[in-house]
């Protein structure tokens, strides 16, 4: 659905507000823009009496480009300097493990590896680490983290603590969580460009 990548609606900016309806019919819930797919895949919105037109890449450029907020909450007490970008709805977290050993022809042999889920909670993004609030609490600094990706709505990130986690959002887009996740990796390095994220970060 739309909403998995258009996160934001392009026409006000209000968070996870596109909604496909049943029938088909995509529409913001805060402004009530009414989208539909062209007949050669772009967009075709109409908002406030008027229409336009904008290709999803126009319009992911357009949510993609603003800053990360600042948000408030009380359940999170932030440590000194640290500012608070993102809260989470309920998700679930997930590590991966040692799950046995492949034998294969002529004695070949290789380690294979399982996510087992950790933890269901809320993930916290701030200027400074990742904090997973749940049975326990979790947290791992931007500066531990050594790759980010996304695979089917799922944040993949390996550490470099040896292992990789991986985060699953029911009712969230995680390709808002990948943009912000990365966007505050490239705030956490400053003038430090980063030319990729994965398979691992590298800088130009």
């Amino acid at each position: 659905m739309i909403e998995k990548f258009l996160y934001k609606c392009p026409i006000c900016m209000a968070e996870e507000s596109i909604e496909t309806k049943k029938n088909g019919e995509i529409a913001c819930r805060a402004c009530h823009a009414q989208y539909w797919y062209t007949e050669d895949y772009r967009l075709r919105v109409q908002s406030g009496g008027t229409e336009r037109i904008m290709t999803l890449r126009e319009a992911y450029e357009k949510i993609s480009s603003v800053k990360l907020p600042h948000v408030t909450d009380d359940s999170f007490v932030p440590k000194k300097g640290e500012v608070l970008w993102a809260k989470s709805n309920v998700a679930e977290l997930f590590q991966e493990r040692e799950a046995g050993i492949f034998r294969g022809y002529r004695k070949i042999r290789a380690q294979l590896y399982r996510f087992s889920l950790i933890d269901t909670g809320n993930l916290y993004l701030t200027n400074r680490r990742l904090f997973f609030h749940g049975t326990r609490d979790y947290e791992i600094g931007l500066e531990e983290i050594s790759s980010v990706t996304i695979e089917s709505h799922t944040i993949m990130m390996n550490t470099k603590r040896g292992y990789a986690l991986s985060i699953s959002f029911a009712h969230e887009s995680g390709k808002k969580w990948e943009d912000y996740i990365r966007r505050a990796v490239d705030e956490f390095y400053g003038n430090r460009k980063i030319a990729e994220y994965h398979p691992r970060i590298t800088f130009h």
